[in-house]
């Protein structure tokens, strides 16, 4: 049985003061979007995304970055290197760097992720492996 976990993300940096407060069932992304990424906070140690994927998100790895994904809404599919695992809402999942991953919504529910990478993303450490 899984536990709800309520929590709000605190925003920092360009995009918001640190008293900002966010809570992600209220955050709305396009729907002709099927990959959305929102950066929520980040420094030079960390970045965290709101990620709303309604389709697929090709295999991929990060040569310097570690990605902890929490799934917040809907349910999905995983694969990280080889293996395939079924996600939902409340799931965690730790992908250390240099692991070939991704993930396709199922059908009609699409995911909301919270993103963490460590260190500092700028989307030049995401390299397709297809």
């Amino acid at each position: 049985m899984k536990t709800t976990i309520l929590f709000a993300l605190i925003l920092s940096g360009a995009a918001a003061s640190a008293q900002t407060v966010l809570k992600p069932d209220t955050v709305r992304f396009d729907a002709e979007e099927p990959i959305a990424a929102l950066r929520l906070a980040g420094d030079t140690l960390t970045t965290s995304f709101l990620i709303r994927i309604d389709g697929r998100v090709p295999t991929h790895y990060h040569a310097r970055h570690s990605e902890h994904v929490y799934v917040l809404e809907g349910s999905g599919t995983m694969w990280m290197n080889g293996d395939t695992i079924e996600i939902t809402a409340g799931d965690y999942v730790f992908i250390p760097s240099e692991t070939r991953h991704g993930a396709a919504s199922t059908e009609g529910t699409p995911l909301k992720v919270l993103s963490i990478q460590a260190p500092e993303f700028k989307g030049t450490d995401r390299i397709l492996a297809e």
